[in-house]
């Protein structure tokens, strides 16, 4: 438990070091999920006391996002029961149209990926509400990002799902 803590602060103040302007950072209660649509697996109504939640962002034309998702997947499998994993869809409505035409895009893509890609995903709406109340509002420009909700709803982590994902999710 000790060393658990110990991993918090330097997380903590590591990712405060680089998210001076930042609304959303690791310690904050982490944001609803409002999304346009759910395209697979089950809705997240809300952050449930005592459970962990990995809110993963990922777009159908990101490069690293496709070379990631497989890993997901494998996380998702190896933390069955113990950490829910949603990746929600940003930056699709690239014209920021009111049209959501995109979604057929997204929905598309995930069926292609099949269980490749087997967690639970959503779509962020066209006004891009996702986005800005977790990827602007933590100063995060790039995707894939992935954020970790702990127990409590407050956000544990922030950054790259091929990073430290799997090594915090075996501490929290």
């Amino acid at each position: 438990m000790k060393n658990l803590h110990k991993l918090g602060v330097i997380v903590a103040a590591l990712a405060s070091f680089g998210m001076a302007n930042a609304e959303l950072g690791v310690g904050n209660p982490a944001p609803a999920l409002k999304v346009a649509k759910w395209a697979k697996g089950k809705p997240v109504a809300k952050f449930e006391p005592g459970k962990v939640y990995v809110v993963e962002f990922w777009a159908t034309w990101c490069g690293p996002c496709k070379q990631s998702i497989p890993h997901l997947t494998e996380l998702a499998k190896k933390f069955k029961d113990k950490v829910t994993f949603t990746g929600v869809s940003v930056w699709e409505n690239q014209d920021n149209s009111k049209s959501n035409a995109y979604v057929a895009k997204v929905e598309k893509f995930v069926k292609d990926m099949g269980t490749k890609m087997d967690y639970n995903v959503a779509i962020d709406d066209v006004n891009g509400t996702m986005a800005r109340t977790w990827m602007q509002a933590a100063n995060q420009d790039g995707i894939p990002a992935a954020f970790i909700i702990d127990q409590k709803g407050t956000i544990a982590w922030i950054g790259h799902p091929m990073a430290d994902l799997e090594k915090v999710l075996d501490q929290v």
